[in-house]
């Protein structure tokens, strides 16, 4: 017998993730339903799903493309459908994610503000009420919306709002 919501997620054939840590108040909702469930350990994250952790909780998540994630609290995220092969797509709701990933070019990460195309790197998506923030830690990030682009590198941050071009930070 399988729990609603469990039931959807391993149901979906090819997961694109797997939760590898979880604690405190972390909840998933499947792609087809309305509800939320407390995620479990290496519990598979299908396409169309959605990770929350809420307040005092944390979550890591290891991406189809072996890219690591970290969730801090209060953030939500939904792992989107795969453009090409071992392509990884994230839209970060709101709250901080940290990412490490050393293959190039196998993550794209959407926030309402700014997207990111991760070559090769660790870097930390912040997104906030009116704005999202960048910080790369090391390799190349390519920022952009539809107002512009920027490259960042090793130590290097931006900001982007609605509407204006990512800035250096």
């Amino acid at each position: 017998l399988l729990l609603p919501g469990i039931a959807n997620s391993a149901a979906c054939g090819k997961s694109v993730a797997m939760v590898v840590s979880a604690q405190g108040n972390v909840q998933t909702q499947a792609n087809d339903s309305e509800g939320w469930f407390s995620v479990e350990l290496n519990h598979k994250i299908c396409p169309g799903d959605m990770i929350r952790v809420r307040e005092l909780s944390r979550a890591a998540v290891l991406m189809m493309n072996e890219t690591i994630i970290r969730l801090d609290q209060n953030t939500t995220v939904t792992f989107t459908v795969a453009r090409e092969d071992r392509t990884s797509l994230l839209d970060i709701i709101s709250g901080i994610v940290h990412f490490i990933s050393r293959v190039p070019r196998t993550l794209k990460v959407n926030t309402p503000f700014v997207n990111g195309t991760v070559e090769g790197t660790e870097f930390l998506v912040s997104v906030f009420k009116e704005h999202a923030l960048i910080s790369v830690f090391e390799g190349q990030v390519l920022t952009s919306n539809d107002a512009g682009s920027l490259k960042l590198t090793s130590g290097q941050s931006a900001v982007a709002e609605t509407g204006k071009a990512p800035v250096l930070k």
